[in-house]
C-alpha cells in the first residue's frame, strides 16, 4: 500500500470513528485512532441539602489526612430521564483533607424514587482547591446500588459527576443559615 492509499484509509477510519483530521493531528504520536470514544450523557441532577458540618473532634491528621468534620445529609431532590424523587435524610459526606489541600470526598446516602424504590449512591472523588473557595473543582465518581427492575441501568454504567455549591436560586432547598445545598450533575459514559 502506498502513502496515498494509507492516508485515504486513515481518513475513512477517522470519519467512521467521528474523529476529525484536526483532532487526530492533536493526538499524541503514540495514540492510535479510537473507535469507541466515551462521551458523557447527563442522566441525573441532584440537589442535596446538608446541615452545618459537625466536628468529629479531630484536628490531628490520620494516615490519609485530616478528618475533622462530617456534613450530615438532611434531604434533597433528584430528577433525570424517567426518574425523580427525594434524597433520604440520614446519609453524610465524610471528607478527608490531604496535606496538599485536596479534599477526598466520600459521601454515602439514599435516594427514594417517586414510585417508592430506594437507591443507594456512594459519591467518591476530589475537591481540588482553586484560587478562591468558589473556584474549587469537585469531581466525583458515583457508584449506585439499585434493585433489579426499572432503575437497574444505574448498576450497569460508569458514571462521573461534578458538584457545585453555587445552586441556582430557583433550585435551592435550604431553609436556614444552618443548612446548605449542593448541586450534583451525574453523567453516564456512553
Amino acid at each position: 500500500m502506498n502513502r496515498r492509499d494509507t492516508m485515504t484509509l486513515l481518513a475513512g477510519t477517522l470519519a467512521a470513528s467521528g474523529m476529525t483530521a484536526a483532532r487526530a493531528a492533536e493526538s499524541p504520536a503514540w495514540a492510535a485512532p479510537e473507535f469507541d470514544i466515551p462521551r458523557p450523557e447527563l442522566v441525573l441532577e441532584l440537589v442535596v441539602t446538608c446541615s452545618k458540618p459537625e466536628s468529629i473532634g479531630g484536628d490531628k491528621a490520620s494516615k490519609d489526612g485530616q478528618r475533622g468534620t462530617i456534613w450530615p445529609i438532611i434531604g434533597g431532590t433528584f430528577v433525570g430521564k424517567d426518574i425523580r424523587g427525594t434524597v433520604v435524610p440520614g446519609g453524610g459526606d465524610f471528607p478527608v483533607i490531604r496535606p496538599d489541600g485536596v479534599s477526598i470526598i466520600d459521601a454515602l446516602y439514599r435516594l427514594k424514587t417517586d414510585d417508592g424504590v430506594t437507591l443507594i449512591i456512594h459519591n467518591k472523588g476530589l475537591a481540588i482547591p482553586g484560587d478562591t473557595p468558589a473556584a474549587t473543582k469537585y469531581r466525583l465518581s458515583p457508584d449506585f446500588t439499585v434493585p433489579q427492575g426499572k432503575y437497574d441501568w444505574l448498576n450497569k454504567g460508569v458514571f462521573i459527576a461534578n458538584l457545585t455549591i453555587r445552586v441556582p436560586q430557583n433550585k435551592r432547598l435550604a431553609k436556614s443559615e444552618n443548612e446548605n445545598d449542593r448541586m450534583i450533575h451525574v453523567y453516564r459514559l456512553a
